[in-house]
């Protein structure tokens, strides 16, 4: 899980710790999930991933944060990092609990990580596909190519998501000054600047600003529209 480790840059506020996030690691056919603690962080992180990925190197796989964050990656095949690799980046509100789930369901082939906002996600043990999402529905694209800006898009999220787009070569809120929406259970959206939400380190860090009850004082003062 290169990418997971590559991706511990991105520093979130986390209720987390050591003993709620030990590593683990487990398999079924062509799926397997990573959990880990990063300790510069103080954040879990959590990947599922198709085990086959290192074959061709053209896969999807996903990442899900302590904060919030479900980023997907998608890897185009060898070559630069920055042509051949890109990433989604979706973190979802309220934060309801600070660890991670997961369930193999044998019968049906599937494997379901409850992520910290309540919310299951649901992957097929063939390459690790994206089946579901509790409380939203999604559409997925079964091409792994640049052209379709990570493949997953998530559409009436019941609960408050922040969309931070899509980029080629890194993570799209490490850009500063590049926009992210939020959207509210009522389709009401509000565009604000990276650096409004994250913070930058001279590390090269990205930190989320805010638990939830930030978040709500700052949502009520920059988009008093959206509900939270």
């Amino acid at each position: 899980m290169l990418f997971l480790l590559s991706l511990l840059f991105v520093t979130n506020i986390s209720h987390a710790s050591e003993e709620t996030c030990p590593y683990t690691v487990e398999r079924r056919e062509e799926i397997q999930f990573q959990q880990l603690w990063s300790e510069d962080s103080q954040s879990c992180y959590f990947s599922v991933s198709p085990r086959d990925a290192y074959v061709d190197l053209i896969y999807r796989d996903y990442l899900f944060s302590s904060s919030g964050l479900f980023m997907v990656f998608n890897s185009y095949g060898p070559g630069d990092e920055a042509q051949t690799t890109a990433a989604r980046e979706f973190y979802m509100f309220p934060r309801t609990r600070s660890t991670f789930v997961a369930q193999w369901d044998d019968e049906n082939r599937e494997l379901k990580v409850t992520h910290v906002t309540g919310d299951q996600f649901v992957f097929n043990y063939k390459r690790a596909n994206l089946k579901s999402i509790t409380r939203a529905n999604i559409t997925v694209a079964p091409d792994v190519v640049p052209t379709n800006r990570g493949g997953i898009e998530i559409s009436n999220f019941q609960g408050l998501i922040l969309d931070g787009g899509f980029k080629q070569g890194g993570a799209p809120t490490g850009s500063p000054n590049a926009t992210s929406v939020f959207k509210d259970v009522a389709g009401k959206t509000c565009a604000v600047k990276n650096a409004e939400v994250f913070k930058y380190t001279s590390q090269g860090d990205v930190i989320f600003r805010f638990d939830d009850k930030g978040l709500k004082s700052f949502l009520r003062g920059r988009c008093s529209s959206l509900s939270f």
